[in-house]
């Protein structure tokens, strides 16, 4: 009884160590209208070919951390001529107490997970004070980015 209660136990943690050793994690922070984004809804990396939508890949964000599963990752640098999305929903409440939902598509480089550390910072310029300073990213996204990471920043033009 006893040697079998052990092997099964050796099997349980085999299993738990494997499962942790199959992710890819990343120094990563993303920063909403200055503020770092604590915990974000359904966040995913879109893999699309053209137009088309070859894979929905789920990931896990803390602040500081972006990560996800190592057959994930290598499958992004396997393909060829395909473009890559962050995608997720942020929940922050405004100044009079309503919970408002962004949902952010950003376009990212397969190098973003070559870098030692990325600071994503999105302003929503559908709000005054980053209207003033920026135009959005098209006429149909209410909101712009900027991106630092350990080889260099990209940094949007301001209005004055």
């Amino acid at each position: 009884m006893k040697k079998w209660f052990f092997l099964i136990l050796c099997l349980f943690v085999y299993q738990v160590s494997t499962a942790q050793e199959n992710r890819k994690s990343f120094d990563f922070i993303i920063s909403v209208d200055e503020k770092i984004a604590k915990t974000l809804s359904r966040p995913a990396i879109i893999v699309k070919q053209g137009t088309n939508i070859l894979e929905k890949i789920d990931i896990q964000y803390h602040p500081g951390n972006l990560s996800l599963s190592a057959e994930d990752y290598n499958m992004i640098f396997l393909e060829q001529e395909i473009t890559l999305f962050l995608q997720f929903d942020y929940y922050q409440y405004s100044s009079k107490g309503k919970q408002e939902i962004y949902n952010y598509e950003i376009e990212i480089g397969k190098n973003w997970f070559e870098q030692s550390f990325v600071i994503l910072k999105i302003y929503n310029t559908h709000k005054k004070k980053y209207r003033k300073r920026f135009d959005p990213l098209s006429k149909d996204k209410s909101y712009t980015f900027e991106l630092e990471t350990s080889q260099g920043q990209m940094i949007r033009v301001k209005k004055r």
